[in-house]
């Protein structure tokens, strides 16, 4: 008795990547290329910063687990939320014993 096989789709839950790298990086380097161009007009040079950044962010990229890049941006963007309510005096007294 043949066994039936199910079609698997294995990067389902994976990051779509360009050059390895994802959105947020991409956007990093896009933001990186406009920077450098406006000191300089040189092509040359702004692809040369531009591939050193993209080693760079490959080799810093690597081990870090996917949507690293967006949970840091998140993170430092995030507002929050501190409670100005005082806490009750004798909760305070039952933690320090």
């Amino acid at each position: 008795m043949e066994m039936k096989q199910l079609k698997v789709y294995r990067k389902i839950h994976e990051r779509n990547k360009i050059l390895g790298l994802e959105f947020p990086d991409l956007l990093l380097l896009v933001l990186i290329y406009l920077g450098v161009f406006l000191f300089s007009k040189n092509l040359f040079l702004n692809l040369l910063v531009i591939a050193t950044a993209y080693f760079f962010l490959r080799l810093y990229k690597k081990g870090k687990p996917p949507h690293w890049t967006a949970s840091v941006f998140r993170f430092l963007f995030k507002t929050r939320y501190y409670s100005q309510k005082r806490e009750h005096p004798k909760e305070l007294e039952h933690e320090e014993r």
